[in-house]
């Protein structure tokens, strides 16, 4: 598994790129509802139960999803990433880690970041990372002429695999919108997909 993986060193990147693109994506068959549990390898997720989730990227290393809001500008993304992990002697460790891999991922001349915290967090028995980060996009891909910055808000999941510790998973659950478009079920929403995360065997 580990020869096979193409390092994802910038998937905060990613999901914040998927974001400001969705209008280019080419597959634009609906996932099935009610929804079901795709399986990646090693892992697998249980998707949103909503229409208008579509399939954007997907490969052995990562899964790419989005949505489109209400407004036309408005989008929403789910991302999952293979990441690779050194080995950690605690959980404050690997939060370090994670905290210090999403900030160099961050492009700080498109985004002025306002919130980002990042907190040890347990799931399913395995010490994970959690994170949640919001900043204004000033270089927001939209399908309107609109003026202005939008809000990108994301909440991220980080664990290393239970059988391959140098292997993690990370899960974004994120949301671009103007100010008035934010979304008060975000969070439930976001933790709903990160507990649907499990690991399986390669």
């Amino acid at each position: 598994m580990e020869r096979k993986l193409k390092w994802n060193l910038a998937a905060f990147c990613c999901v914040l790129l998927l974001a400001s693109c969705i209008c280019g994506c080419t597959d634009r068959s609906g996932t099935p509802l009610p929804p079901q549990r795709i399986r990646e390898k090693g892992y697998s997720l249980l998707l949103p139960n909503e229409p208008g989730w579509v399939i954007v990227a997907r490969d052995q290393n990562q899964l790419a999803l989005s949505k489109r809001g209400e407004g036309p500008d408005e989008t929403f993304a789910i991302q999952s990433t293979l990441i690779q992990l050194p080995t950690f002697t605690s959980r404050e460790d690997l939060t370090r880690y994670i905290k210090e891999r999403q900030t160099k991922a961050s492009d700080l001349q498109r985004f002025t970041v306002m919130v980002f915290d990042i907190v040890p967090e347990q799931h399913r028995g395995i010490d994970c990372a959690k994170s949640y980060f919001v900043a204004e996009d000033r270089a927001a891909v939209k399908r309107t002429k609109r003026m202005g910055s939008m809000i990108f808000e994301a909440l991220s999941l980080a664990c290393p695999h239970p059988k391959f510790e140098t292997i993690g998973v990370e899960v974004v659950y994120s949301h671009r919108y103007y100010p008035e478009q934010k979304d008060p079920a975000f969070t439930e929403k976001a933790i709903r997909i990160m507990n649907s995360l499990e690991f399986d065997n390669p």
